[in-house]
Parts: structure tokens; C-alpha cells; sequence
């Protein structure tokens, strides 16, 4: 019948899209690799200005697929497990300092006291800042933006969030990229849940609830792109030639630029197996450890006297090598539960 092929289609099309965000997932972790290693000289630091989409698309694709949760009830099952994760990610990288502090024989105590003190907790339960490695940040911030959301359904106040949406783009904006220019300082501690988590969660979902990828032609947002990205390095060579490049994260021409990238993606039609499943199974992992790997990499390229070389493939090398162990470490666990 007509209302079964409709169906099929639709099916179809639904997984078409997931398969193209596993594939951009696949991407987005490899751009944030980059943004932590990056490529040398200006080259690498113009393409690092590009990079900066791959956090916001993340948290676009988690707001597009919440309704897909909330349709199967499995909000808080989604809640425990980011929660988990943060609290393993956080436990791991306590566990990687204190080796690193063991092979450098420094004062472990001193070390342990530094991390748990009054302002670092504060910064971590109010900010997401992680005192164990910045990186950490995206986790207690999507954890946080996930039970707000939860709230807001549950007082069915979600439209505020919506609202506030561009309000919170502007303050990121104001208080972090282009806080030089304005204030003449830095204001290190906006990218938290508040200024980069709702907004971008906020629009992934308005991308689903609106069928925007339905609407949108495919052609103009190829040429969007395209001017997005300009755009992105004008900011950069405009800012860093005033002197007031600020280290925070997102330009304004970014968020531009992930939203049309999002929706291109939504309504491609990508097939890459491969890149499919390190999106779908490897990508939060990839992101979570890849910073142990850059460390591991770079004491080793210095003691083999290779630092000039390895800096010109490090990202590649980083990404490589982590996706490996974590392809070997899922196998070695599905041998031991066999066994």
C-alpha cells in the first residue's frame, strides 16, 4: 500500500541521515584532534580556525536526535549513561597524571593537592571546567544541558530555552572570542554548558522539530559553506592582526558554519562504511583519550630527535593511533566475555 512505502521510505531516509552523522561524527573527532595537535605554522593555525565547529556540531547532533529519546523514554537512561562516562573519563585521566607524575618523579601529594582545591571544584560543578584535563569540559556540560532540557520538558517551559538560544551565542561571543576588542581581557570561563551547550543543542533540535533539512537547498548550502569558511578566516586574520585573538574557542562566522555543514550532512548522501562505524562506535572514546596519545607521542618523538617531523603529521598520527587501540581493546574484550 501507499502508507507502507511511505513508511519504508521514510525508514530509509532515517537511515540514510544516521549514517551520514555517524560518517560526520567520524570527521568532527578527527577536527578535534587538530584543534589539540594541530598542523604547524599558519597553515595549520588558519585550519585550526575551521576546526572549531566540530564541538558545537556534537552537541547539534545530540539536540537533533533527543527527540528520538524522549519518544522511547530513555531519558534518563541516556543521563546515567553520560554521567558514567564523565566519572570513568575523569577517574582515567587522574589515573594518567599521577603515572606521569611518577615518571617525572614529582611530589604525587603536592600534585593530588593542587587539583582538589575550593576554586577547582567550584570551576568544575559550576563551569564544567575538569581539573584533571580541560578536554573533559564537553561532558559535564552535555550532562548538565541534558537535565535542563529534562526540566524544562517536565515544566513544559522548552520555548525559553529557544529563546535564549541566541542570547547565549552573543555572550559566548562577547565574553569569549571577542573579548580583547571589547573588554581588553579574557574572560577564560565561558565555554560551559550555559554558552556553547544549550544554544547548540538548542539548534539541533529546532533542525529536527522544523524539518530545516527538508527546506534547505542542497547547492546553497554548498556555497554557504564555502563563504562560512572564508569568513571564519577573515575573522582570524583580522583579529590576529590587531593583536586581539583571544584563545576561546568559536568565531561568529562558526556557528554559521556548523549549522550549514550539519544540514548539508542531513541531506547528503554519504556512504562510507568505514567512516560509519568510527563515528557510530569509536568517536566519544576517540575524543576522550586521543590527549594521552598526543602526550605519549610527542615524548617519544623528542627523545628519537623526530619533533619537526612528527609535528607536520602529528593529528593523522594521534587519530590513527588511538581509533587502533580502541579497535583492539573492543576486540580484546569481546574475546575475554567469549571466553
Amino acid at each position: 500500500s501507499r502508507a507502507e512505502q511511505s513508511r519504508a521510505e521514510q525508514s530509509r531516509a532515517e537511515q540514510s541521515r544516521a549514517g551520514n552523522i555517524d560518517i560526520l561524527k567520524a570527521i568532527c573527532a578527527f577536527l578535534i584532534v587538530c584543534i589539540h595537535v594541530p598542523f604547524p605554522g599558519k597553515v595549520g593555525a588558519y585550519f585550526t580556525a575551521l576546526t572549531r565547529i566540530a564541538v558545537p556540531i556534537f552537541f547539534m547532533i545530540t539536540g537533533y536526535f533527543y527527540s528520538d529519546i524522549v519518544a522511547q523514554h530513555r531519558e534518563k537512561k541516556q543521563l546515567k549513561k553520560i554521567f558514567f562516562l564523565a566519572v570513568e573519563a575523569n577517574i582515567l585521566f587522574f589515573i594518567w597524571n599521577i603515572a606521569i607524575d611518577i615518571l617525572r618523579r614529582e611530589d604525587i601529594i603536592s600534585h593530588i593537592q593542587s587539583i582538589f582545591t575550593g576554586k577547582n571544584l567550584l570551576e568544575f560543578l559550576a563551569l564544567n571546567e575538569s581539573p584533571l584535563a580541560g578536554h573533559l569540559w564537553y561532558l559535564g556540560a552535555i550532562l548538565y544541558v541534558l537535565v535542563i532540557v529534562l526540566l524544562s520538558d517536565r515544566f513544559n517551559c522548552k520555548k525559553v530555552l529557544y529563546y535564549l538560544t541566541p542570547v547565549l551565542l552573543i555572550v559566548d561571543l562577547i565574553f569569549g572570542k571577542y573579548s580583547l576588542l571589547i573588554f581588553h581581557r579574557e574572560f577564560p570561563l565561558v565555554r560551559n554548558f550555559l554558552c556553547v551547550g544549550i544554544p547548540y543543542f538548542c539548534i539541533g533540535n529546532l533542525i529536527r522539530e522544523k524539518r530545516c533539512s527538508e527546506k534547505w537547498n542542497r547547492k546553497m548550502l554548498q556555497v554557504l559553506i564555502v563563504v562560512f569558511m572564508i569568513t571564519s578566516l577573515a575573522e582570524r586574520f583580522a583579529l590576529v592582526n590587531a593583536g586581539l585573538n583571544a584563545a576561546r574557542d568559536h568565531y561568529l562566522s562558526t556557528t554559521f558554519l556548523a549549522i550549514c555543514l550539519f544540514v548539508y550532512t542531513l541531506k547528503s548522501n554519504w556512504y562510507n562504511k568505514g567512516l560509519a562505524v568510527i563515528g557510530r562506535k569509536y568517536s566519544t572514546w576517540l575524543y576522550i583519550i586521543h590527549p594521552i596519545f598526543i602526550t605519549a607521542f610527542s615524548k617519544v618523538a623528542g627523545k628519537l630527535g623526530i619533533k619537526s617531523i612528527y609535528r607536520c603529521v602529528a593529528p593523522i598520527v594521534v587519530y590513527c593511533a588511538t581509533l587502533i587501540f580502541l579497535i583492539v581493546l573492543q576486540k580484546f574484550k569481546i574475546a575475554i566475555r567469549r571466553k
